[in-house]
């Protein structure tokens, strides 16, 4: 299955990927790509292969990221063939984005007016889903309503997960909902406050991945990930729920769709 992993913090942060740990669990569940994105003053970094994540180079960009909202993910393929352009996050302009899930591509490709088509770089569902949310928040006076509007026509054909991370640049937004499998597109948020200084450090049961970093441990952050990576008191996302977390880590729920 496919794993998001996003934060935002109140300065920028370290989060290295020990990927090594990938080998076993994320080599046979995981092995069609993952991604990395982040801000460097005020504009979108990405970096991402078609592989699963255990060159040399990754290993070194991950240990060289730092930012206050960082998106990670990690790809199962739903059809797409393995790839750079394939895998998740995407950017455009300030957006970043990341989906977990499936939609109905040819069906909103035919939604899209000819700007955002033009960008569309892959074969994957996710990024023409990733366009029609930006086309319907620009179109819509309201952020909020704009979402709805891309979801609810989303919801109008054939999907399973609607997971998603999208951020521009200043808050991190993070939405949940399938028609089935709730269990397997779970999504929860954790807000953390700076406790002793040291090493922030956990594994995730799902790819096996050693995630550390020095500086979060340090600062206030809100995580927010399709598995509970800590012992600490980590809140489900509930279907249909988009957390919109400000850029002073107030959080705020809104229900978009109903379960």
């Amino acid at each position: 299955m496919c794993r998001l992993l996003g934060l935002i913090a109140s300065k920028p942060v370290d989060i290295e990927f020990s990927l090594g740990k990938f080998v076993e669990k994320f080599s046979m569940s995981n092995p069609d790509g993952w991604g990395i994105g982040w801000y460097e003053n005020g504009h979108p970094k990405i970096f991402k292969e078609g592989i699963r994540a255990r060159s040399e180079k990754s290993l070194k960009l991950s240990r060289e990221v730092m930012s206050h909202i960082i998106i990670a993910h990690v790809r199962k393929g739903s059809g797409a063939p393995p790839s750079k352009r394939n895998s998740h996050p995407f950017a455009y302009k300030n957006w970043l984005f990341a989906h977990n899930g499936v939609c109905d591509r040819e069906y909103l490709l035919q939604l899209l007016n000819s700007e955002y088509k033009r960008e569309i770089e892959g074969e994957t569902d996710s990024e023409v889903y990733f366009y029609w949310i930006l086309q319907c928040i620009e179109e819509s006076e309201d952020f909020e309503e704009g979402v709805k509007k891309a979801i609810e026509e989303v919801a109008k054909k054939s999907y399973g997960g609607l997971n998603f991370l999208l951020s521009d640049g200043e808050r991190l937004y993070s939405f949940r909902y399938s028609k089935y499998a709730e269990d397997y597109y779970s999504l929860f948020f954790l807000k953390r406050d700076p406790s002793e200084p040291g090493l922030f450090e956990f594994t995730s049961d799902e790819t096996k991945a050693l995630l550390r970093s020095k500086s979060l441990k340090g600062e206030k952050a809100v995580l927010v990930c399709s598995e509970k990576l800590t012992k600490e008191k980590w809140e489900k996302i509930e279907l249909g729920q988009m957390l919109i977390i400000e850029p002073d880590l107030s959080v705020r729920e809104a229900q978009i769709i109903s379960p």
